[in-house]
């Protein structure tokens, strides 16, 4: 899935962002990889609260697959 944010980058964002692109981790192993992505989106996910909230906007609303009795 991709998602396209349209928000106002800090300077934190950039500088991350390229680094992300730069040809060191294209070639960069799996793991480290995975490791730089998640701390971009650890600092989206606690900085911008505008691409939280796009974020929930646009994926799909999770139906409860069991609802007991007891909850109703």
């Amino acid at each position: 899935m991709k998602l396209y944010l349209d928000f106002e980058p800090c300077k934190e964002c950039n500088v991350m962002m390229n680094e992300l692109s730069s040809p060191e981790m294209l070639f960069a192993d799996a793991k480290k990889r995975a490791d730089e992505s998640a701390k971009f989106l650890r600092h989206l996910t606690y900085n911008h609260n505008e691409v939280v909230q796009a974020v929930m906007e646009d994926l799909p609303k999770q139906k409860r697959d069991q609802e007991f009795d007891f909850f109703k």
